[in-house]
């Protein structure tokens, strides 16, 4: 006869093996970490396409939908056509995508390599007007010497200095030509791929949800698999509310400062803006990471210009961070500000860019989680939810205990 086993004994096994699981992922975390990070390194680079193709359909599924009200009302009142109205409204989605793209290096591209001609031409001029005090260096490091009243250049001393730092050079130029290409390569190659998974993703989603929800609840019991429902959809929100409204928000970032650049005659209004737009998309740091190489650019030109375009960047970060980005962007990700800058640190670090920008949604969704579990927990300990109640803690928990 097979001995009786409680739930209570289940349960309590159930939580040793856990503990036991979960103490063995720790230190195999901690004594192979670098291998695991570079499994998961690689992992993440693979998918990576897929990604991409996620971000794409987040941000496309607004104007997927717009468009298919769009065709219901002009094309399709009379006969309904649901799989020709999602074609047409993918199609032009990812047009319209497309058309941006290509639109913003059509503006940037001739911009960047007229400035990159001007600050050449800075760099003409200034070698030209400080001749003497070149002079002056090439003779201290001795590239220079005097013969009688002349100044004979020392070949000897650059032919040995030139010998030296070549190899190091040519290394390190081939390095970075390869760097670039490889890194164009990629970033190409990714969002074609994710592209084509978008496309696929939009034409059949509602087939993608059907069947990812059939898999949840085989494993699951309902009521979790309502739970998962439901977080699902709260972060799709927080994600598709972020990632429309910071793009948004770069854009009238990027047209405010190229109009204000051109009322101030600051040089190179196109590319700054550009520049500034682009970086802003990144929260916190967007605005100071675009102004650092914009301020350089400036220096060579106008240091005067660079001065007053430093003080120009404060005042429309203070004007994004506090007025137009709180009114586009909400309440989606519902942390302060100094959790954001962790979850941007954190992810900038692990993941580069695509950290930078996507850290601040992940972040927002396992900390409304968190704070839900939380809640819950209180709510069933007949304690305040509210965070000020436990300022006089637990002074307070004892006045409402009495209460």
């Amino acid at each position: 006869m097979r001995p009786w086993i409680t739930e209570e004994m289940r349960a309590r096994t159930r939580s040793n093996i856990v503990v036991l699981v979960v103490g063995a992922a720790l230190l195999a975390l901690v004594f192979y970490f670098s291998s695991i990070w570079s499994v998961v390194a690689k992992l993440f680079e693979t998918v990576m396409p897929f990604f991409i193709g996620f971000g794409i359909v987040l941000l496309l599924l607004p104007v997927v939908k717009r468009m298919e009200w769009v065709f219901n009302r002009a094309l399709f009142r009379k006969k309904p056509h649901p799989k020709l109205n999602r074609g047409l409204s993918v199609a032009v989605a990812i047009l319209l995508l497309l058309a941006v793209v290509a639109g913003f290096f059509a503006i940037m591209l001739p911009q960047l390599i007229t400035s990159i001609k001007s600050i050449l031409q800075y760099i003409t001029n200034f070698v030209t007007i400080n001749q003497d005090k070149i002079k002056e260096f090439l003779l201290k490091y001795e590239f220079l010497s005097i013969e009688g009243e002349k100044l004979v250049i020392a070949w000897e001393n650059i032919v040995s200095q030139t010998m030296n730092y070549t190899s190091f050079l040519l290394n390190y130029v081939k390095t970075i030509a390869l760097g670039v290409s490889s890194g164009i390569y990629s970033v190409v190659i990714h969002f074609l791929v994710g592209l084509i998974a978008a496309v696929y993703l939009l034409i059949d989603k509602e087939t993608f949800c059907s069947q990812i929800k059939k898999v949840i609840y085989a494993l699951f019991k309902p009521a979790t698999c309502e739970t998962l429902i439901y977080w699902t959809r709260r972060a799709h929100k927080i994600f598709t509310g972020f990632i429309t409204g910071k793009i948004l928000d770069s854009a009238i970032i990027g047209l405010i400062c190229y109009i204000c650049m051109l009322i101030f005659r600051i040089e190179y209004p196109l590319l700054i803006s550009v520049i500034i737009g682009v970086t802003n998309i990144i929260p916190f740091f967007g605005p100071f990471i675009g102004a650092v190489p914009s301020i350089l650019v400036l220096l060579l030109v106008n240091p005067l210009s660079a001065l007053w375009f430093a003080v120009f960047i404060l005042i429309l970060q203070q004007l994004d961070g506090n007025l137009i980005g709180p009114f586009i962007l909400g309440d989606y990700i519902g942390v302060s500000a100094f959790w954001i800058m962790i979850a941007i640190v954190i992810g900038g670090g692990l993941f580069g860019f695509a950290g930078m920008l996507l850290g601040v949604p992940v972040f927002g969704t396992v900390y409304a989680i968190v704070r839900s579990v939380i809640d819950l927990r209180l709510q069933k300990k007949n304690l305040p939810v509210p965070s000020s109640a436990y300022a006089d803690a637990p002074k307070s928990l004892k006045k409402d205990e009495n209460a």
